[in-house]
């Protein structure tokens, strides 16, 4: 989301009470568990490194927990954790992980319709038809100081303004996983865990 450029926790503080699609999904629960659901919550990616893991029937242990970019987390947070897996009523670490991933996708569908709420607001200019900023951008500052601006006739200043686009796509990947099951034939490693 580089239209957005925070840690998910803030764009989630931001929101205030403004849950719209989490209070949707989540309106058959108590107001304490959807406010439990529109808050950051903390996961171990590094404890999940085995599908066996799905199946453990408790929360792992404190010093498991290691966020992406610190190495462990507060007690307040495991205590959070621990809450949220009492509240939402999981049975194993699959369904907490569901449920971790389900508030995710959640949160970013509040967080992007309250951006695309605001490009409407101020600039009457729809987010979701952008690709990346610098579009988004370029739009706004015309529709703002409503100048129209000539066809270039100068190849010169074409590839000017072409050159000063910064537009990319860029995905950064932070994980690695290498998949061992029977189906890969002379691939799989029968002494090693099936993934």
């Amino acid at each position: 989301m580089q239209f957005i450029n925070n840690s998910l926790a803030n764009l989630i503080k931001n929101l205030g009470t403004n849950y719209p699609i989490t209070s949707q999904h989540f309106k058959d629960y108590f107001l304490d568990q959807i406010s439990l659901a529109s808050c950051k919550r903390v996961y171990s990616y590094k404890y999940i490194n085995l599908q066996n893991r799905f199946l453990e029937t408790g929360l792992f242990p404190i010093h498991e927990f290691h966020s992406i970019f610190k190495d462990k987390i507060s007690q307040d947070n495991y205590h959070y954790a621990q809450k949220v897996w009492k509240t939402f009523s999981c049975k194993t670490l699959e369904e907490y992980h569901n449920l971790y991933l389900k508030i995710d996708v959640l949160s970013f569908a509040d967080i992007w319709t309250q951006f695309q709420i605001t490009c409407m607001q101020y600039y009457e200019l729809d987010s979701s038809h952008y690709v990346l900023v610098p579009a988004l951008a370029w739009d706004a500052i015309f529709k703002i100081i409503e100048v129209k601006i000539e066809l270039f006739t100068d190849m010169s200043m074409h590839d000017f303004i072409e050159d000063t686009k910064h537009e990319s796509i860029v995905i950064a990947s932070y994980r690695y996983f290498k998949a061992n099951n029977p189906k890969m034939n002379k691939a799989f490693n029968p002494s090693k865990p099936t993934t």
